[in-house]
């Protein structure tokens, strides 16, 4: 099996208190098992307030977050009561792995970085080409290659961002993150100042090239199920939403921050998105 990652993968570093989204607010923080049962047993005071900070549903084991959506063991330099007093591998494993994920396509295992976090999207960012690197090689390719290389048929066509924002795009992209599920009280007012502010003159395809593929990417194991055209057209609306949020505000760090939190951590929104085509 190979493992084909990013380039800036294992770059990456975990800004820890100096994060200025810490994941550890506004998420809820899911516990394995095995974690739960270490959490349980874990003595002394650190091991009475993991106790307490864990609750079970239906849907297996969590942290109780505190009234403003915090974790209970983070602590208000931002760092971690668990690694401090226990050490980073005494972690659960979504705490550990996050913002990492991994797809298997056929023989082959993908990694990657959410770019919700911070740290993620400015090494994506700092790119001015996208490659992925083959561990066990240490090969490069560009997304077309990587595709190349998994079996899989993508028309190039898709694969080059091509944006498209007049006035009638605008009320399409609108009505389709409309409809997603917001993740805070913030993302109506945040769609409803991109309806009303200015469209921008033009938009340099090249400068948001990077993000539509690693867009791409980040989906390529629901190409089978999506189909390739309108996985692309999901791809293409994330990045024209970015692009005309960067118009109203340059940022596009925080921008890219913001679009990934709300819509690539819900399968349910990714799909509202992709179904909307």
């Amino acid at each position: 099996m190979s493992v084909w990652m990013p380039e800036f993968y294992p770059a990456f570093r975990c800004r820890a208190g100096a994060c200025r989204h810490s994941c550890c607010r506004g998420w809820e923080i899911d516990v394995d098992d095995t974690s739960a049962r270490r959490y349980q047993e874990t003595p002394g005071a650190l091991g009475d307030a993991l106790r307490a900070a864990l609750f079970a549903d239906d849907g297996g084991w969590h942290f109780r977050l505190d009234g403003e959506a915090r974790c209970p063991l983070l602590q208000p330099d931002g760092l971690c009561r668990l690694i401090r007093e226990a050490g980073e591998e005494d972690l659960c494993d979504i705490c550990a792995l996050h913002p990492r994920f991994f797809q298997e396509i056929g023989e082959d295992e993908l990694w990657g970085l959410g770019l919700s976090c911070e740290a993620a999207a400015e090494l994506l960012l700092e790119r001015e080409e996208l490659r992925f690197l083959c561990d066990e090689t240490g090969e490069r390719e560009t997304l077309p290659g990587l595709l190349g290389r998994l079996g899989l048929s993508v028309p190039p066509g898709l694969l080059r961002y091509a944006p498209r924002l007049d006035e009638a795009r605008r009320r399409k992209l609108m009505t389709r993150f409309a409809a997603t599920e917001p993740i805070d009280d913030q993302w109506p007012r945040e769609l409803e100042a991109l309806a009303a502010a200015p469209l921008p003159e033009r938009v340099e395809a090249g400068a948001y090239q990077r993000v539509y593929e690693y867009l791409l990417f980040r989906q390529i194991e629901r190409l089978e199920d999506f189909g390739a055209a309108a996985l692309a057209d999901y791809a293409g609306a994330m990045t024209d939403l970015l692009a005309l949020w960067d118009a109203q505000a340059p940022d596009t760090a925080g921008h890219l921050r913001r679009l990934s939190e709300q819509i690539e951590y819900s399968t349910e929104n990714v799909e509202r998105i992709v179904f909307s085509f």
